[in-house]
């Protein structure tokens, strides 16, 4: 077993993190025969496809990584960004729903349909490099988009036919846009429904939108990748649902027309295929308006709008009960924590399942009698999340998981078997497998066993809680040094590793806080490492995020202070040597810290930072700030450019060259501006890095420049 008592940046750079080696992606098949998931061999990053007999509870490799071979579209190259993917290999599978006999594999070099009866594979070599394609429900089909338009390939025949084509150059059919990926959680442009006689598809127009050139200058071409990218206040992609019958036909378009400009921000149909629902949020995010639509009637129906006063939080949490009624989830209670809520056939509210100061932070299934649930919920602590079932009719909550911790589950359709996913700052992930009808069933473990930290060579940080002088508690995370330096005659200097931007939380009971290697290793050197979650981050109720609406960089910063300012009270700590990093948005906090907070911030390294939020995207910025002519002093308070006179610390600036995400442009304006102040600074420019940093050169170049950046300066 390998030791971290001495963290390299070889350890920080690898690839799995510590004790990170575990099960994702995991399925039941239709049938609930057999469990599958991805999991990598020990020291890789190559995922491998799984299955666990359900029967004979025997565990075997359906498929090993492909060798390295084919090269990645940029579409899904940018796919990979959207949905921060760091793993190689067989990074994604698809069942055919009617048919679970039959698994899709797509990698960049060919698809692949295994049939799991006879373990034979179909390879479609002339797939190679196609976008998001899907496997129809009887295995038959498997539609796709190339070259921006819609098309189906039918295995029997092994020929191709295009569905639907876009017309223009700047037009796509059946890709989701760049913000429906990035900021809403939507993967998927098309929607088959499940007897197969329709489809929907999303259209997407950027004529409006300017295009963002982004050049690899490490090339030999200098062309480069031109990004129709949404700038705050500017053009939207203009997008439009349209549905038709897979067998080919004539088009209908569903409109939302009296809403304004909109974004599609979830699509699914009901099991029966009569009905589509879905789901687009007004601009300004204050109405989500959900539809149902008939193709066959051509009938469009307005179920329910839900809207908030700064901004509606967007989930996927809707099932399809077998009343008729609709489970789903929503904020717009009294209290404005998100609970379970049931609307009739017509929209209209039932009943209100759960309530309380607590967060459903996901739906997990919905029993086949439509009579349970199972959620993913923070009842027992903000700080932790277990699973638990709810009775819909009487409300009756029980938990399942009983260790303390990170619980994350996945359910078999007939809920008669669950797996847990679970761990906490003690322990690295543990899987298993659950019968949940059969309490005296012995779990079944997969993947390899729990790790504790102790036995890794690691620390686990403190959980600590910082009440602020309004009453609000904050939860934050302390790495205590492993070894006091006797030349710091106990003052340790403090390093404060920062997000805090919205939809996120860092501080939990789970095992990402101790492996974080970065936070160790400065630990280990005798720094004091400090994350908390301000205000404004999530799952802590609408009142606990809302206050950074409108007013970026001001009270995330006022409780960072706080916090640090409750560490310096409560550990042997120097006021005098205190630093911060952070990436993103944590790029962001760590040059607000430095320019507007110089006297208490000395040194910082910041990560891809945004530097002025009216160069970020629409539909994330206008979420909380609205425009620059809605609200000009907020973005001006928000522009850290502004405050470029006030540097009086160390600084690093680390940002790939080609992040189609936060531009290089943030930090050339930010150079600009501090250059024009004569400010000193360091910068460290990763030439073939998106927003994401990947590979082990790259992440090693990064934890090495940020050590030595510290430990010179702090």
């Amino acid at each position: 077993m390998k030791s971290y008592a001495n963290i390299s940046w070889d350890d920080i750079a690898s690839m799995p993190p510590a004790g990170m080696q575990v099960p994702v992606e995991m399925k039941f098949s239709p049938d609930n025969a057999h469990l599958t998931y991805l999991l990598s061999p020990p020291g890789s990053s190559r995922l491998e496809l799984w299955a666990v007999n359900l029967s004979t509870r025997e565990a075997e490799k359906l498929a090993g990584a492909p060798e390295q071979g084919g090269r990645r579209t940029l579409e899904d190259e940018l796919r990979r960004e959207r949905q921060r993917m760091p793993w190689e290999g067989i990074t994604g599978y698809q069942f055919a729903s009617g048919t679970p006999r039959y698994v899709l594999i797509p990698h960049a070099s060919a698809l692949s349909v295994l049939n799991l009866t006879t373990r034979e594979y179909d390879v479609i070599d002339s797939l190679a490099g196609v976008e998001d394609p899907y496997l129809t429900p009887d295995a038959q089909q498997i539609v796709y988009v190339r070259d921006q338009s819609l098309f189906t390939f039918d295995r029997r025949t092994r020929k191709e036919r295009c569905l639907f084509s876009a017309d223009h150059p700047q037009k796509s059919v059946g890709l989701a846009e760049y913000v429906a990926q990035e900021e809403f959680d939507r993967a998927h442009g098309f929607f088959v429904s499940p007897d197969m006689r329709w489809i929907a598809f999303e259209e997407v127009n950027t004529q409006e939108i300017p295009r963002y050139v982004i050049t690899d200058l490490t090339s030999d071409s200098l062309v480069g990748e031109r990004h129709p990218y949404p700038f705050v206040g500017k053009s939207n992609a203009s997008t439009r649902l349209g549905i038709m019958p897979l067998s080919g036909g004539e088009v209908d378009w569903i409109h939302w027309d009296e809403f304004g400009e909109c974004y599609i921000t979830d699509v699914r149909w009901s099991p029966s295929s009569h009905d589509i629902i879905v789901q687009v949020l007004t601009r300004d995010q204050k109405n989500l308006i959900v539809l149902r639509y008939n193709p066959a009637e051509k009938q469009r129906t307005i179920l329910w709008i839900e809207t908030a006063p700064e901004w509606v939080n967007v989930t996927h949490d809707l099932f399809f009960l077998p009343s008729g009624d609709i489970l789903t989830t929503s904020e717009g209670n009294r209290d404005g924590f998100r609970h379970l809520v049931i609307r009739d056939a017509q929209g209209s509210t039932v009943k209100w399942v759960t309530e309380g100061q607590w967060m459903v932070t996901g739906v997990l299934g919905v029993s086949p009698d439509g009579g349970q649930a199972v959620i993913q919920a923070t009842k027992e602590s903000a700080v932790e999340r277990h699973i638990y079932q709810v009775d819909l009719i009487s409300s009756d909550i029980t938990r399942l998981t009983t260790l303390p911790g990170t619980h994350r589950a996945v359910l078999s359709s007939d809920f008669r078997w669950m797996v847990d996913q679970y761990s906490s700052l003690s322990m690295s992930p543990r899987t298993v497998l659950i019968e949940l009808k059969n309490k005296d069933t012995e779990d079944i473990l997969l993947g390899p066993e729990a790790v504790n930290a102790e036995a890794l060579g690691l620390k686990k940080p403190d959980i600590v809680s910082v009440d602020l002088a309004n009453g609000t508690r904050l939860y934050g995370a302390v790495y205590t040094p492993y070894a006091p330096d006797p030349s710091l005659a106990s003052k340790h200097p403090v390093i404060v590793a920062v997000y805090g931007g919205p939809h996120a939380q860092l501080v939990i009971n789970g095992w990402n806080l101790t492996a974080d290697l970065s936070a160790q290793y400065f630990a280990q050197h005798g720094y004091l490492v400090l994350k908390v979650d301000n205000r404004g981050s999530a799952n802590r109720g609408k009142d606990f995020e809302r206050v950074l609406y409108r007013r970026f960089g001001t009270v995330e910063l006022e409780d960072q202070l706080a916090a640090l300012e409750w560490v310096h009270q409560h550990y042997a700590t120097d006021p005098e040597r205190v630093g911060i990093y952070g990436w993103s948005y944590g790029g962001f906090m760590t040059l607000s810290a430095l320019l507007k907070a110089p006297d208490v911030f000395k040194v910082g390294v910041a990560g891809a930072p945004v530097t002025d939020f009216r160069y970020y995207d629409t539909a994330y910025t206008e979420r909380y700030m609205g425009t620059d002519e809605t609200n000009h002093a907020g973005y001006e308070q928000a522009s850290v450019n502004n405050f470029a006179s006030q540097l009086r610390g160390k600084l690093l600036v680390i940002h790939g060259l080609l992040d189609e995400n936060v531009h290089f442009r943030h930090t050339a304006l930010l150079a600009d501006a501090l250059i024009a102040q004569h400010k000193d600074f360091s910068l460290l420019a990763l030439p073939k890095t998106r927003h994401m940093p990947r590979g082990f050169d790259v992440l090693y170049m990064i934890a090495r420049k940020r050590s030595e950046f510290f430990q010179n300066y702090l």
